[in-house]
């Protein structure tokens, strides 16, 4: 299981990657709305998740943990669990 900075890392990442930006703009406390994240992008940032991670997600996950650290904190239970 990772750690949750390791995961907070992980969304970091993909979501630096996807939206063409800089990982260092991104903090924990980062709202997904802040960073420009509408609904379609939420999806897809779900859908890469689910893909990288190998582990099934809702739709709107991302409206429910809306900021970097709830949603890999979420993430972390999801991990833990599998």
């Amino acid at each position: 299981m990772p750690s949750d900075s390791e995961t907070e890392q992980f969304c970091k990442t993909c979501l630096a990657e996807m939206l063409d930006i800089d990982e260092s703009e991104i903090l924990p406390s980062t709202a997904f709305a802040s960073l420009g994240l509408d609904s379609a992008a939420a999806v897809h940032f779900v859908l890469e998740t689910e893909q990288r991670l190998g582990i099934e997600l809702y739709p709107g996950v991302t409206h429910d943990y809306p900021t970097v650290a709830e949603f890999a904190a979420y993430l972390g239970q999801r991990l833990g669990a599998s």
